[in-house]
């Protein structure tokens, strides 16, 4: 069983935009998000999910055009397709684009179908062009109809009707995603971007895997907790987990009066608390939480007084895990003030 990649870019132009939508759509806003442990992009395809076993990949193949036609659609299905083929497990098979013109599908309301809802007269287009993209490329005198027909019972269509700024966010696990401003939240989107496009820089043309994992060692990928800590450390306004033996100024008066071993003790007990808090899959939401309790209460108020902000917002919150205790909250919240100014 092997993988060999081909038609991979190998500029150094930027990711563009709707890969970045594609990658946060992939981790933020599916039912299944939370199984991606890492994304690949430009190996499989323009992005790829694949979880922690690493024995699934979610295939994505995006084109933002603003006037797809069915016949260019069937073309651009082709490396969904070639993947199929492929003996390595892909998951799912997702076209991810602007949204259609209404007349292609049967409920053009659906942002999320199958593609049985396409009108029957666009279907025959859409295969039409699929087909040919597959006897240009392929070259070969092996029937395909079969294959292609299995295929299109499986791909699912997904248009894109959110803004740069909503896909972030998605990913944050906030409920109150105001306490940020759009233009926040559009420059992450845009550093995020360029991390991608940094990522394409090597070349992988012709390379082979045998396994999955294998593709890791490209360094063609970002994991889900590295996304999610860039977002979370620009919302902070620090890098979280830079230094263990780091503490906000804000922190000294409660570790100032001890010997400088105790306050590493304590400081690399503070920093492992939130590093398990955090990188908990099962209980992040926890730190998400509590992360936007505190960056609320302090947009609203001008309080730096550590102890009193601990005492208003979360003296009587008792946390799901049990290492996210008050000295660990106190250093969380001297690490929020401090990034915020």
């Amino acid at each position: 069983m092997t993988y060999i990649f081909k038609n991979t870019e190998i500029n150094n132009e930027k990711a563009s935009v709707f890969e970045t939508k594609s990658l946060l759509y992939l981790i933020g806003k599916r039912n299944d998000s939370k199984e991606i442990e890492y994304v690949t992009f430009d190996c499989f395809n323009d992005v790829s999910g694949i979880n922690k076993r690493h024995n699934k990949i979610w295939d994505i193949q995006s084109k933002n055009e603003a006037t797809l036609s069915p016949k260019k659609i069937g073309t651009y299905f082709f490396t969904l397709f070639d993947n199929f083929l492929s003996t390595f497990s892909f998951k799912e098979f997702i076209f991810f684009c602007p949204i259609l013109k209404e007349k292609y599908k049967i409920d053009s309301k659906l942002r999320n179908f199958k593609f049985t809802n396409f009108e029957e007269k666009t279907q025959t287009r859409i295969i039409a062009g699929l087909t040919e993209e597959v006897i240009r490329v392929k070259n070969d005198s092996i029937d395909y109809s079969t294959k292609i027909k299995e295929f299109l019972k499986i791909i699912t269509i997904v248009e894109d009707e959110n803004t740069e700024n909503e896909y972030i966010k998605a990913v944050t696990k906030f409920k109150k995603t105001e306490i940020k401003s759009d233009e926040f939240y559009k420059s992450v989107f845009v550093e995020l971007r360029n991390i991608q496009s940094s990522k394409k820089n090597s070349y992988i043309e012709n390379k082979t895997i045998s396994e999955i994992r294998e593709v890791l060692s490209f360094r063609r990928h970002l994991s889900v907790k590295d996304i999610e800590l860039l977002i979370v450390s620009r919302i902070i306004g620090v890098e979280i987990f830079k230094n263990i033996f780091y503490y906000p100024i804000y922190f000294s008066i409660f570790i100032d009066h001890l010997n400088i071993e105790d306050k590493k003790d304590i400081l690399q007990e503070c920093n492992s608390n939130l590093s398990r808090a955090f990188f908990n899959k099962n209980n992040n939401k926890v730190f998400w939480k509590i992360c936007e309790e505190i960056i609320t209460y302090f947009s609203i108020n001008k309080n730096k007084d550590v102890e009193s902000v601990y005492n208003s917002v979360l003296s009587t919150y008792t946390p799901k895990v049990s290492y996210l205790n008050e000295t660990t909250l106190k250093y969380l919240i001297s690490i929020i003030l401090e990034g915020l100014e």
